[in-house]
């Protein structure tokens, strides 16, 4: 019983980080011509409160990997003035709070025979959420077409390499779904 319960405790957390905690929200204009789009470029704007305009590195490391993942896909990165749809890059980042209330319950077996009562337990965790939006717009028209958008927790990482690997992650994950239809290769 023992060796199985350990067995779990080093398991599940290899389970955890294998999958992926990122949630993965998109909508589009049913009206516009996906099929039409093949050149695209990078549009930055201001947006009061936007987190990505305060961290110029990360924002490259994410229009970077958007560049590299279009490409990789059949598109052809040129300029905004040429280009079929431009893409906006917007973040944000919440601070959050997490609650667990484990209440009252009995101790071991030795417990149960005597009736002994362990006091309940709280935990409070203290996390940063962080949103990453991909704005897709009909360059012609001036209208949004597309809109992908990834949430999840932030860890922070001194590792380049990590954070590389974290953002090509939240990237993959919105831009699978672009376009609507689009059936990605596992």
């Amino acid at each position: 019983m023992r060796r199985q319960l350990l067995c779990l405790v080093l398991v599940f957390p290899l389970l955890l980080s294998s999958c992926s905690t990122i949630d993965v929200h998109s909508d589009f204009d049913p009206e516009a011509d996906f099929s039409s789009i093949h050149t695209f470029a990078l549009k930055k704007v201001q947006i009061p409160g936007d987190a990505l305009a305060e961290n110029p590195l990360l924002y490259k490391r994410i229009a970077s990997a958007v560049i590299t993942y279009l490409q990789q896909r059949g598109y052809r990165l040129t300029e905004p003035d040429q280009a079929d749809i431009l893409v906006v890059l917007r973040g944000g980042v919440r601070e959050k709070m997490r609650v667990t209330d484990w209440g009252r319950g009995r101790t071991s077996s030795y417990g149960y025979r005597y009736g002994w009562d362990r006091p309940g337990r709280v935990d409070v965790h203290y996390y940063s959420e962080g949103t990453l939006i991909i704005d897709i717009l009909d360059r012609t028209r001036n209208e949004m077409i597309w809109q992908g958008l990834g949430t999840g927790i932030l860890r922070p990482h001194s590792d380049a390499a990590k954070k590389q690997e974290m953002v090509e992650l939240y990237v993959k994950e919105i831009l699978d779904r672009f376009p609507p239809g689009y059936k990605p290769l596992k």
